[in-house]
Order: structure tokens, then sequence, then C-alpha cells
């Protein structure tokens, strides 16, 4: 990050986030082989589901504003493991740039999650 953080100290973090495909955790199941894979079925849901303006579901809002919710989902979700790493003094401009990226991205495509339902049987 521009000058806020050392290069050795952001260089020694890794904060792994990965999400399997479809056929990845149908493969993953067959090889255990304890488990019989009865049903998979994929669902997505926008980064800022939930967002509702008058509670009616319309998301006429700006992309600043669905990417300061977003923003705050994702503080949330990763402030204690940035702080712990790195300190408090960052935090405040580190999501301040966040937001801005996902404002720019929110112009540019959809940005989705992926969920997969599984329903297996023990063999």
């Amino acid at each position: 990050m521009q000058s806020l953080i050392g290069e050795a100290k952001l260089e020694s973090v890794n904060m792994p986030r990965y999400g399997p495909t479809a056929d990845e955790v149908k493969q993953l199941i067959d090889a255990e082989g304890s488990f019989t894979l009865q049903k998979l079925e994929i669902f997505k849901s926008s980064w800022d589901e939930g967002l509702k303006e008058n509670g009616n579901g319309d998301f006429a809002l700006d992309a600043n504003v669905k990417a300061n919710f977003i923003g705050k989902y994702v503080r949330a979700t990763t402030e204690p493991f940035l702080t712990a790493r790195f300190g408090e003094g960052i935090i405040d401009e580190l999501f301040l740039r966040f937001r801005k990226k996902v404002a720019k991205l929110l112009g540019e495509q959809n940005l989705e999650y992926t969920y997969l339902v599984i329903f297996m049987t023990k063999k």
C-alpha cells in the first residue's frame, strides 16, 4: 500500500481467500469417498445484497453509496486481522482506498459472491 506499510511487512502477509468451483467440490467429495453427492446448487448474490433504498429493493443508489456499504461489511470481517498485523494507524485510509476501488469496479462490472449449497448422504 503506497508508503503506508513497509514493503517487507506487506509481503509477509498471507490472507488466503479462495472459493472453489462446483466441479472442484464434486471432485473432492468423490475423492474423499465417504459421501454421495445428492444435489449441488449454485447461487449468486450481489456484493451489495441487503442494501435497500426505502425498503423497496430498488438499487438506484449510486456506486459510492454501494461502495460504502460494501466497505463497511468487509471492514467488519477483516479489521481485527489487519489491525493486529499493521496497527490501527492505517485502517481508516486503507478502507477509504478500498471503497474508492470498489466504486470504480461497480461502474465496470457486476460484483457477485457465489454460494454452493450441497446435499450429501453418508455412504
